[in-house]
């Protein structure tokens, strides 16, 4: 199956979560994410759910790293709308928030970040498939970043479901993931 009908079962497939499931398929995929290796990580670059979308809640993962790793600094990204290019702001109890106008909360200013600075980047997606092939919202941001980071930074999906088979249409431009993280399991691909 193709990008664009993917997109679409798998954003339907969401929308039939209630919030109780996503609330305990997000406490498990956090729960996942702390069997990561993260004693020589600095920096994680995570998301902010966007409300009424059904995300992964990674407030969860957020909020442990700051409790149990506080040596790890996390990182949000700030979007250009007009480029869809994405920035990198340092994320702590300090950094101002804001939403945008695509619903999106991140930060309003702070400290940047590079790419090259990430150790692990934890990407939003609707569906993987057994390569590590990733479906998104289809406007690239997450595509341009990735093809900034250094080869070693762990890309890391977070998705309530498994993987499908294959999708079709993935292509040399479409930055695969090292590994993505469902409730059932760590899922890693072979480069």
């Amino acid at each position: 199956m193709g990008k664009a009908a993917l997109r679409k079962k798998f954003l339907e497939k969401r929308r039939q979560l209630g919030t109780a499931e996503v609330e305990n398929l997000s406490t498990a995929i956090a729960n996942r994410f702390f069997e990561l290796p993260l004693d020589k990580i600095n920096y994680i670059h995570t998301f902010y759910p966007i409300a009424g979308r059904a995300e992964v809640d990674t407030l969860r993962i957020s909020e442990r790293l700051r409790t149990d790793f506080p040596h790890i600094k996390q990182v949000l990204s700030k979007s250009d709308t007009q480029n869809h290019t994405l920035s990198h702001i340092l994320w702590d109890e300090n950094t101002p928030l804001a939403m945008n106008e695509w619903g999106i909360t991140e930060p309003v200013s702070g400290v940047e970040v590079l790419p090259e600075q990430l150790d692990i980047v934890l990407i939003p997606l609707l569906v993987y498939d057994k390569k590590g092939n990733r479906v998104g919202y289809g406007k690239g941001f997450y595509d341009r970043f990735l093809s900034e980071c250094r080869s070693d930074a762990m890309k890391v999906g977070l998705s309530f479901f498994e993987p499908v088979d294959l999708i079709s249409d993935a292509n040399e431009l479409d930055i695969p993931l090292d590994a993505c993280i469902s409730p059932k399991g760590i899922f890693t691909f072979k480069k």
